[in-house]
């Protein structure tokens, strides 16, 4: 369906500016993290990914058709506030989201997510 293909490039987008944030030493924006040397702020920015991605991934196939519903509507919300939240930040003395691949991969995330939602509440 047209609907889960645009899901799953909006969380595509959202996975790919995840790798693009290990190359900007985006743990550096975190409380609790920023403190970090940057080979444990990485560590252990990456291994917080795990149990994230593990319950996306249950969530993303679960068995139950409104439970998948739902776990795509607040997705698609997150996109959206996500880029929201980059927007806010952009100013940060550690934002390294700056360069034009980045803040595309975050735009395209959210603008994906926006569609999504559009099309979850159209009913295509």
């Amino acid at each position: 369906m047209i609907e889960d293909l645009v899901f799953y490039t909006g969380l595509s987008f959202l996975i790919a500016h995840e790798l693009d944030a290990v190359n900007r030493h985006e743990w550096k924006m975190f409380p609790g993290l920023s403190g970090l040397a940057d080979r444990k702020g990485y560590r252990l920015f990456v291994l917080l990914h795990v149990p994230l991605l593990v319950v996306i991934f249950w969530l993303m196939f679960h068995p139950d058709r409104g439970v998948r519903y739902a776990f795509q509507a607040i997705m698609d919300v997150f996109f959206i506030v996500h880029a929201g939240l980059h927007y806010l930040l952009r100013r940060h003395e550690h934002n390294g989201f700056t360069k034009r691949f980045s803040l595309l991969l975050i735009g395209l995330c959210s603008l994906s997510g926006a569609v999504h939602l559009m099309l979850l509440f159209a009913g295509v």
